[in-house]
């Protein structure tokens, strides 16, 4: 498998843990854990950081950021995808979209303060469960699609 496979199959994992996974731990999130108040499934219109002109719903938005994140992941776990998967996603998510992507980048991008910074509890744990998620997901789907294997 090629580098052009691994980043288009890493990137419909992505899309499809975003959209599925990622929000259904939002969802037990919401309503079993005091203070995150994320609205899962939401398609409301929200600005881009990057192009505050494009305008698109939540949803949207994120699994096409999840997908990037996915067609990085297939990079990153190489053409021929060996191993624990999910665990391999798991530590990936924590470290790539939790720690990197939610506690860092983005509060730069819209002039917020970290939640880590902040020792917001409420919503440090919620993130690193739903990035773990999310990366176990990716991975696992990622295997699946490139060689039919799963963990």
């Amino acid at each position: 498998m090629n580098a052009l496979k691994s980043l288009i199959l890493g990137f419909l994992a992505g899309v499809i843990a975003a959209a599925t996974v990622q929000e259904a731990i939002s969802w037990l999130f919401v309503h079993y854990w005091t203070g995150w108040d994320a609205e899962p499934w939401s398609l409301r219109p929200m600005p881009s950081l990057l192009m505050p002109q494009l305008v698109l719903p939540w949803l949207v938005g994120s699994a096409i950021t999840a997908g990037l994140w996915g067609a990085l992941f297939g990079l990153i776990l190489g053409w021929k995808p060996i191993g624990m998967m999910t665990i391999r996603g798991a530590i990936l998510g924590l470290f790539g979209p939790g720690l990197i992507g939610a506690f860092i980048v983005v509060p730069h991008l819209a002039h917020l303060p970290s939640p880590l910074l902040q020792a917001n509890v409420s919503e440090i744990v919620p993130i690193l469960c739903i990035s773990a998620g999310f990366g176990a997901v990716t991975a696992w789907l990622y295997g699946l699609f490139s060689w039919g294997r799963t963990p």
